[in-house]
C-alpha cells in the first residue's frame, strides 16, 4: 500500500493512494486552459469589458450598497524568461499593485472569518469590504505573497489541498506545461511545506482553509466529497490546530457542475464554515456562506479592473451576456 502523496517518512499516512478518486486528480478536459486558444479569447474579452467598466464603475460607484467581494489568487511568482508564463498566476510586483491601489481607493481587507461571523450576526458588512483567497496551495504563496500582506497589513485564507504538502514534484491538477522543465525553478510550481503553513499562520493573519485533500473532480458524488473533506479537516486539525475550517471547491465553476446543490449539502455536513465558489459575483446578506462566488484575479487585472468587479457591473454586464447567449438561435438548434 503507498502512503499518502507528500508524506515525509516518519508521517503516518491519511488515506492510501488506493482511495484516490477514480476520476483522477488531473485538471478535467472541460477546464484546461494551457495554450488554448478559446480560454485566451476569453480572458481577453473579459479583460476589454472590465476596463470599459472602469469609467462606469467610477461615475456611478458601488451598483449594491450591500454587498462586498472575495479575490481568488493561486500562484504569485514571477515567470522565466524564455519559457511559457505560468497559468493562474499574478507577479509578486503586480500583486502589491494591485491590493495596495485597492487601499488607497478607500476598500479595506477582511479576514473571511470576520465576514462569515458579521453575516451570521446579521451585521451590516461595509461596502467597501473585500476578502483575499488564495486557491491550492502553492509556496509560492508562502514566498511572495504572505510578505506582501504583511507588508499592506492585509489579512488572507490560503486554501490547502491537503494531500500535497511537502510534495516535491508538481500538483497533478497544475495544468503549466512548462512546470517540469529544469530551468524553471520549483518555487515557480512546488506545493507548500507543512513549515511553511505553520510560519505563515504563526501571526494570525494567513488562515488556513482546506481545498479538499485531494483536489478531485468530485462532480455527482457528494458522499466522496464528504468522506475528503473529513480526511482533509483532520490533516489541518492535527497539523496546525485548524478548527471550524473553512472550504473552497477545487475549479469552482457553476456552470460545469463543480460547486452543485447537492455538493454543498456534502461540504455542509462534514462541518467547514463555507464553500466557496468561483463564480464572479458578489456576496449579498441574502446569500447563504455555502454559495459565496469569488473574483479570479488575473496578471491582466489593475486596481481600477478589481474595483469594476467589486463595484458589482462587471456581473451584471456579464449575466446579460449570459442570458443573450442562451437565447440566441444557434444555442437554440436553430438553423
Amino acid at each position: 500500500m503507498h502512503l499518502l502523496m507528500g508524506t515525509k517518512p516518519g508521517r503516518p499516512a491519511m488515506i492510501a493512494a488506493e482511495t484516490i478518486p477514480e476520476s483522477g486528480t488531473a485538471v478535467p478536459a472541460d477546464v484546461r486552459t494551457d495554450d488554448r486558444l478559446c480560454g485566451r479569447l476569453w480572458g481577453l474579452g473579459q479583460q476589454c469589458l472590465l476596463r470599459a467598466l472602469v469609467p462606469v464603475a467610477t461615475a456611478l460607484g458601488n451598483r449594491h450598497q450591500a454587498a462586498f467581494g472575495i479575490l481568488v489568487y493561486h500562484r504569485v511568482t514571477q515567470p522565466t524568461a524564455g519559457i511559457p508564463v505560468p497559468t493562474n498566476n499574478v507577479t509578486p510586483h503586480t500583486f502589491r499593485r494591485q491590493l495596495a491601489g485597492l487601499l488607497r481607493r478607500g476598500y479595506q481587507a477582511w479576514p473571511l472569518r470576520k465576514a462569515l461571523e458579521y453575516h451570521r450576526q446579521g451585521r451590516p458588512i461595509p461596502r467597501e469590504t473585500f476578502v483575499v483567497t488564495f486557491d491550492d496551495g502553492y509556496a509560492s504563496v508562502y514566498q511572495h505573497a504572505v510578505p506582501i500582506l504583511r507588508e499592506l497589513q492585509i489579512p488572507a485564507t490560503v486554501f490547502v489541498a491537503t494531500a500535497y504538502l511537502d510534495a516535491e514534484w508538481p500538483f497533478p491538477f497544475d495544468d503549466w506545461s512548462a512546470n517540469v522543465r529544469p530551468e524553471v525553478h520549483p518555487l515557480s510550481w512546488r506545493p507548500l511545506s507543512t513549515r511553511e503553513c505553520a510560519e505563515m499562520i504563526a501571526d494570525g493573519l494567513i488562515d488556513l482553509g482546506t481545498h479538499t485533500h485531494w483536489h478531485a473532480d468530485f462532480r455527482g458524488r457528494p458522499a466522496l466529497l464528504y468522506r475528503d473533506l473529513l480526511t482533509s479537516l483532520a490533516v489541518l486539525r492535527a497539523r496546525f490546530g485548524v478548527k471550524d475550517a473553512t472550504f473552497a471547491f477545487p475549479f469552482g465553476n457553476k456552470e460545469r457542475g463543480f460547486c452543485a446543490p447537492e455538493l454543498s449539502a456534502a461540504a455542509q455536513g462534514s462541518g467547514v464554515l463555507c464553500s466557496l465558489t468561483t463564480e464572479q459575483e458578489l456576496v449579498t446578506p441574502q446569500q447563504p456562506p455555502f454559495d459565496w462566488g469569488r473574483f479570479t484575479v488575473t496578471s491582466c487585472d489593475t486596481a481600477a479592473t478589481l474595483v469594476a468587479r467589486l463595484s458589482g457591473w462587471y456581473t451584471l454586464f456579464r449575466d446579460l451576456w449570459r442570458r443573450l447567449r442562451r437565447a440566441s438561435p444557434s444555442r437554440q438548434g436553430a438553423t
